[in-house]
């Protein structure tokens, strides 16, 4: 059996392809005007689904080269669609779409040229200033979706956290460029 074929039914693979399927199940929920409950329930599984993953990942030693290109592609899918659905209900401004957007954009042009220059060799690694970027974004949709659809939160308190998750967003960007570029400059 192919090596790539059999690493999908690895488990941490099939919870990051769950995650993957969520970006399309959810925006069809959520323009069907399915309870928001369940959208909320899906949106947690999601989130904790990212950290589940890695750790399992490293627990029953199935790291794996697909598992390093899907569980980011899971991420940014399912994190770029929500954030999509909340700057279509006019929840979030474009400014901030765009800030996430752009970066994620810029982080996989640069991991695919990469992975295309070196044949494959060099796949980037997410940092841990990218992984707390993710879990940043990640508490910011579900804050944003408990705020707008089940129950209000403090302004004061989604702004900070709005804030904290652009500053982070912004910083993990440019690492990645530097990093990119520095392991660009060593292959």
């Amino acid at each position: 059996m192919n090596q790539s074929i059999k690493e999908l039914f690895y488990l941490p693979n099939l919870i990051s392809l769950c995650r993957l399927i969520l970006s399309f199940i959810i925006p069809i929920l959520w323009v069907n005007q399915t309870s928001s409950d369940i959208i909320y329930a899906l949106i947690v599984f999601g989130a904790l689904s990212d950290t589940l993953d890695g750790n399992l990942a490293r627990l029953l030693n199935q790291r794996s080269n697909l598992g390093k290109i899907l569980d980011p592609l899971a991420d940014k899918s399912f994190i770029n669609m929500l954030f999509f659905l909340f700057y279509y209900e006019k929840v979030i401004p474009l400014s901030f779409l765009m800030v996430i957007l752009v970066r994620d954009l810029l982080i996989l042009i640069g991991a695919l040229y990469l992975i295309f220059l070196t044949k494959g060799k060099a796949i980037p690694s997410p940092s841990i200033l990218g992984k707390a970027t993710t879990v940043a974004q990640l508490i910011t949709l579900m804050l944003l979706f408990m705020h707008y659809f089940l129950y209000s939160l403090p302004e004061l308190f989604l702004s900070l956290v709005i804030n904290i998750t652009i500053l982070l967003t912004l910083t993990s960007g440019l690492h990645y460029i530097l990093s990119f570029r520095r392991m660009l400059s060593h292959a």
